[in-house]
């Protein structure tokens, strides 16, 4: 029980500081910025999922994760003192999600109007109620917003977006481009495995459904509205605004979605959560510290300010930091991290962009790339369909690298990287007359195929080779067949294995200190 209770000593006081000051700071900085003053105008897809699930993780790894090191585990300390991290982060990140949701609706102010000429009128609210409004069905219009989701995007879903004009009352006639909208939403998941005529197929089916509805919907059967905030939800609705219109939407545009519950019912128990969520997550934590044992060594190490001789999470930052064995790659990572990290703060969704938003990135399609945009072959090297794509892609990059670029150097290494990308993209568009790829795998796969080519010289120790080959074939042999189930660019793999093979083997050729290869 002393034990116990000297480990809740050490690591409770920095949990909780964590904990509060990353919920109320969080809290307060929204409320303030862009809420109260409206001074910061990022998608609200961000203020409720995506910094709540990443903010915490900064403070635990800087102050917490130290803390852990006095638990000890009879297997591995490491994958131990990571799943108390994971269990502090993830109590965090659900206090999180629930308060700024509630912070969401909470915040939402009521305003009640005569009509709908009466919004600019008034100070800018969430929630509206309109005494009297009419809706004009004949100039309806949509927009259907198509992305893959999943851990290997083995799912695709349709988000279908209605809008029509809100009018003051059934004798309005429309003269002018509307700018009050009325915006209905619906959506459907497939598998994202069955051939483009099936999903075509799906599809048709499901826009026919809702055209069915919309037909039937009763426009009138609300409570009250909410005004799209700056979300994807208001950004596909505008999109269908335009399809209707052809014409250029802007921040004047109004799209009021109807609310169907109470207003009053609105939080729900979302208040009584927020502290239920973090009660229950602590009571986890607090179970599970039961268990590890206690290291007086390594807390009077933490204590007199000793570091660990080796630290996991160390030595992948520095492994960003260009020097070394690792130069060139630390340069590509950078880079792919840097593009993605633009495009997510561009507003463009982290888990999964549509291909529309891709292709203005500059992915590769044979239309778009052989009608002139050649630069295509490269800049899609450096884009990501999503986050696990991206984190996917840097694993893959990084075990490949530790073969390569110090047996080729750094300028040969960027060479053989380039190259084989470019060549899988080319394999990409002469392949697939409609698929828009991006990635870096077409050149991850030169580098594979360059480590497999290399196997025939004498470039790898006699004795690593087999097991250089059984590593390495079956990481290649597993991608390539779960690209066989579809939503994978399978041609560039081959193009990037195949030309990476023989650029590999050149280079290494050319080295007037390796002759004698083969």
């Amino acid at each position: 029980m002393e034990t116990y209770i000297t480990k809740l000593k050490h690591i409770l006081p920095t949990f909780f500081i964590i904990a509060f000051s990353t919920i109320i700071g969080l809290s307060i900085f929204r409320w303030l910025f862009a809420i109260q003053f409206d001074i910061i105008d990022i998608k609200e897809e961000v203020w409720c999922f995506w910094l709540p699930m990443g903010l915490p993780w900064i403070p635990i790894l800087i102050w917490l994760r130290p803390r852990f090191r006095i638990l000890t585990f009879k297997k591995d300390n490491d994958n131990g003192r990571f799943f108390f991290q994971f269990l502090s982060a993830a109590t965090i990140i659900a206090c999180l999600l629930v308060s700024q949701n509630y912070l969401t609706t909470a915040s939402g102010k009521l305003i009640e109007l005569s009509t709908i000429s009466d919004i600019n009128k008034t100070e800018k609210a969430r929630y509206y109620k309109l005494t009297n409004f009419s809706v004009a069905p004949n100039y309806a219009g949509s927009f259907t917003d198509f992305r893959t989701s999943g851990k290997y995007n083995q799912h695709l879903n349709f988000d279908v977006y209605f809008v029509l004009p809100i009018l003051k009352d059934k004798s309005e006639t429309i003269r002018y481009i509307p700018k009050y909208w009325y915006g209905v939403k619906f959506k459907e998941q497939i598998s994202n495995k069955i051939s483009p005529k099936e999903k075509e197929r799906k599809y048709e089916a499901f826009y026919n459904q809702c055209i069915e509805k919309m037909n039937k919907y009763d426009f009138y059967s609300l409570d009250h509205f909410e005004r799209k905030p700056t979300s994807d939800d208001r950004q596909n609705f505008l999109k269908a605004i335009e399809a209707r219109t052809k014409q250029a939407t802007d921040e004047n545009f109004i799209v009021l979605e109807p609310i169907k519950e109470r207003f009053e019912d609105r939080n729900g128990n979302k208040f009584a959560w927020i502290f239920g969520s973090f009660g229950i997550g602590l009571g986890v934590l607090l179970f599970f510290l039961i268990w590890p044992g206690y290291s007086e060594t390594e807390k009077k190490r933490f204590l007199t300010g000793k570091k660990p001789k080796q630290d996991d999470l160390v030595d992948m930052l520095n492994y960003l930091v260009p020097k070394g064995d690792h130069f060139a790659t630390s340069i590509i990572l950078d880079l792919n991290i840097l593009v993605f990290l633009f495009m997510i703060f561009s507003g463009l969704n982290i888990i999964s962009p549509n291909g529309m938003e891709l292709l203005q990135w500059g992915a590769n399609r044979r239309l778009e790339t052989t009608g002139g945009e050649w630069w295509r072959l490269l800049s899609s090297m450096f884009l990501h369909g999503g986050i696990m794509h991206l984190i996917l892609n840097i694993s893959g990059l990084v075990i490949a690298a530790i073969f390569v670029e110090p047996l080729l150097g750094r300028k040969k290494y960027f060479i053989l990287y380039i190259l084989s990308g470019l060549c899988g993209s080319l394999a990409s568009i002469w392949w697939y007359p409609n698929t828009i790829s991006v990635g870096a795998s077409g050149a991850i796969f030169g580098l594979y195929g360059a480590i497999l080519g290399l196997l025939l010289t004498n470039a790898f120790p006699e004795g690593g080779k087999k097991g250089i080959l059984m590593m390495i074939g079956i990481y290649v042999g597993i991608n390539l067949l779960w690209g066989l189930t579809g939503g994978i660019d399978n041609a560039a793999h081959i193009g990037g294995l195949l030309s990476g093979a023989l650029i590999g083997i050149t280079l290494y050729k050319t080295d007037s200190g390796h002759k004698n290869g083969i």
